[in-house]
């Protein structure tokens, strides 16, 4: 993508400079590193072996749903954001390019995510900095959204395993600093609004678009967010929930609500591509005291193939339409 001025939005005639090819190679060679050091642990032959035994057609049955509705949900929760923070736009001006991002997620999240601030910037005449503001914002309390339900888990969840005692003694630490961190970025644009100073040095800065929305945002915008969301993540651990025992897995409710959100979170890491690795390493982490940990491996090789798939597919279904409107507002600005 063409670089883009930072007060304007507008896109700069130079173009940036390319990344070079060791940056791109990172998250290739991050997805192979894990997947070695997996599978020296756990044969590959016997994984292979449950994966042929896993229920196909029952997953897709589970997360074809499930994927739906999450598709409804971040549509909904990308529509408040921009209508608060940037234009009024409406929920099916959002939906064709938030859908057929999901496609382009499946290999890069972060590129997925540029694309969606690209659409709003030509849809809505957003200043493309501004409308990917508004994308962090939400991608920073997407995180958070699963830190509160990790955090709950940690509260109430006892294990009897000293190796999963110790971490969640870690947990307890790391939850403390990250729930700190978000009252300290809350307070600095809380004061920041306030301090005519404070607030020029930000908005003169070459990134200060970025941070425009956090500026913007109340602390009611912060809880209406991870209120918009978090039936995303119910709705996921309830699919998650029956997906594990119709693999025959049995994990007790509280341990998935514990620990789920930190697959998740490792998931999201950039140092992999479309999930995978980071995803598989954390499932084994947590839950192969209560399965093989073929099988938990396999299970979470299925299940996450299983729910990108199906993104994709509503995402496809989305595509033509979405390229047809940038074509018309190509059109429209020529």
């Amino acid at each position: 993508m063409p670089r883009l001025d930072a007060a304007a939005g507008e896109p700069i005639a130079r173009s940036s400079r390319p990344a070079p090819l060791w940056r791109k190679a990172l998250p290739y060679a991050g997805t192979i590193i894990i997947f070695a050091l997996i599978f020296w642990r756990v044969p590959i032959t016997a994984v292979a072996r449950a994966l042929g035994q896993a229920p196909v057609l029952k997953f897709f049955g589970v997360f074809l749903p499930y994927s739906a509705f999450y598709f409804l949900i971040d549509s909904y929760c990308l529509t408040w954001v921009v209508r608060r923070f940037n234009a009024p736009l409406r929920w099916r001006d959002i939906v064709p390019i938030r859908a057929s991002m999901y496609v382009l997620a499946m290999v890069n999240t972060s590129l997925a995510q540029g694309g969606v601030a690209y659409y709003l910037h030509r849809k809505g005449r957003i200043a493309f900095l501004e409308a990917l503001s508004s994308i962090l914002f939400i991608a920073l309390l997407e995180i958070y959204q699963l830190f509160l339900f990790s955090t709950v888990g940690v509260i109430f969840y006892f294990p009897t395993d000293r190796g999963q005692a110790k971490i969640i003694g870690i947990l307890r630490i790391v939850y403390v600093i990250a729930w700190m961190f978000l009252a300290m970025v809350m307070i600095f644009f809380a004061v920041a609004r306030r301090n005519a100073r404070l607030r020029g040095w930000i908005e003169n800065r070459r990134g200060g678009p970025v941070a425009r929305t956090f500026m913007l945002a109340r602390p009611l915008d912060y809880l209406a967010v991870i209120a918009i969301k978090t039936p995303n993540f119910l709705g996921s651990l309830i699919t998650q929930y029956f997906a594990l025992s119709l693999y025959g897995i049995a994990i007790p409710f509280l341990k998935l609500v514990l620990f789920l959100p930190l697959i998740f979170i490792a998931a999201a890491l950039p140092i992999a591509v479309a999930h995978l690795g980071t995803s598989q390493a954390a499932w084994l982490l947590f839950f192969s005291v209560n399965t093989s940990e073929v099988k938990i491996l396999a299970y979470s090789i299925a299940a996450q193939f299983t729910f990108m798939l199906c993104n994709a597919l509503i995402g496809l279904c989305f595509v033509p339409r979405a390229s047809r409107e940038l074509t018309e507002i190509s059109d429209a600005s020529a």
